[in-house]
């Protein structure tokens, strides 16, 4: 066997060893696909291309596989169009600007310094697309925009597109009070909040006032990674899902497609469920953080009505704090966001968020060295192994 080979074996082997089988997953943008799910990725339609203009032949089944997984998308969402091609949520953010913008349009959003998406700022899309960025007025206390203030926003600079949802997102957005102001279109991203979407939990936007809901796939929604448009207005999913080929993406990922049948097929089956464990895991584990002492975002209001905590510390302590928390193999991000949709999916409850609570603490505030919790992290994952709310 080449040594590359074995180098490569080998790191992939330690990756799922360590990750699996060691470690707290609590990063909120990642989740544990099943196994079924993954199987998917293994099989021919991995190899082959297909694209709308119909330009390869040969993709009778590929294009019969992307028509079903649109099917069971616009049931779990009760949506009357999708499109499942993306690629990424970014992707779908891209070929929202591309259509709904021109050069010089305002697009409204939460600012990234207040936990929005920092893809669609001057730094990513709108910068790249030469659009001005403008941002709701933020309530740092209530962890979600401030009202009366982005009411204001939408009728004073009027924005072409207006943004709804975050990166950091702990509570619904006012989404019908914020599209009954606007004047453009209103576009709900639901990336991190898709699988409570699903699930009936949160909140559901394309009721509310949105008529483009985009998301990614692999968040709390428990898929592959990958991007979505859904819509129940003709007009302007069309003028969104138009600029997708070959604008943004020229060849569908069709194993990825398979994949997201499933995991959207386990949805339908279990969805419901699932959502509201990811929620009550969420709620459990930010009371028994600020029991221990640990700050936590959101008092007032519950802390959480997501699959997110978020740890109230600030920036220059929160990256320190995200190192010692791997040493112990608990893992999060350097933004203090803390999610339970992975340990949902593998079976935790209620009472295992208060011990995960505890064991972070120990690190938290310098309670016990990232060694000792380590192995105490360990002793419970092993504990769960099989991912739950499968087919």
């Amino acid at each position: 066997m080449p040594h590359q080979l074995e180098a490569l074996k080998r790191t992939i082997q330690q990756h799922e060893d360590w990750r699996l089988g060691e470690c707290l997953n609590l990063i909120p943008s990642e989740n544990r696909g099943s196994d079924l799910m993954k199987s998917m990725y293994l099989t021919d339609f991995g190899n082959r291309y297909t694209a709308p203009d119909r330009f390869y032949r040969g993709t009778r089944y590929a294009d019969e596989l992307v028509a079903q997984t649109q099917e069971i998308a616009r049931k779990v969402f009760n949506a009357r169009y999708a499109d499942v091609s993306l690629l990424s949520g970014h992707v779908a953010n891209a070929a929202v600007l591309l259509a709904l913008t021109r050069p010089g349009d305002r697009v409204a959003s939460t600012s990234p310094d207040d936990g929005g998406y920092p893809g669609i700022s001057q730094d990513g899309l709108g910068g790249l697309l030469g659009l001005q960025n403008v941002y709701f007025p933020y309530d740092r206390a209530a962890v979600g925009v401030d009202l009366a203030g982005s009411v204001e926003l939408l009728k004073s600079e009027k924005p072409a597109v207006a943004f709804f949802g975050a990166s950091h997102i702990v509570f619904p957005y006012p989404v019908r009070r914020l599209s009954d102001a606007a004047e453009g279109v209103c576009v709900y991203d639901g990336s991190h909040v898709l699988g409570l979407i699903a699930g009936g939990e949160f909140q559901d936007p394309l009721r509310e006032g949105c008529p483009i809901l985009i998301g990614s796939t692999h968040k709390s929604l428990p898929g592959p990674q990958g991007g979505i448009i859904l819509s129940n207005n003709e007009e302007a999913f069309e003028a969104v899902s138009g600029k997708v080929f070959p604008g943004v993406v020229d060849n569908v990922h069709l194993n990825r497609v398979a994949a997201l049948a499933v995991s959207l097929i386990e949805m339908q089956e279990f969805g419901k469920q699932y959502a509201q464990a990811v929620v009550k895991n969420a709620q459990a584990l930010a009371n028994a953080l600020a029991a221990e002492g640990v700050n936590v975002r959101g008092a007032g209001q519950g802390y959480t009505r997501s699959h997110q905590v978020l740890l109230d510390y600030d920036q220059a302590r929160l990256k320190p704090l995200s190192v010692r928390l791997e040493q112990a193999n608990i893992i999060v991000d350097e933004a203090g966001r803390v999610g339970t949709a992975e340990a949902t999916r593998m079976g935790y409850g209620p009472g295992e968020m208060e011990a995960v609570a505890e064991l972070m603490a120990m690190v938290i505030l310098g309670k016990k060295a990232p060694d000792f919790v380590q192995k105490k992290v360990k002793t419970l994952v092993k504990q769960f192994q099989q991912p739950r709310f499968v087919l």
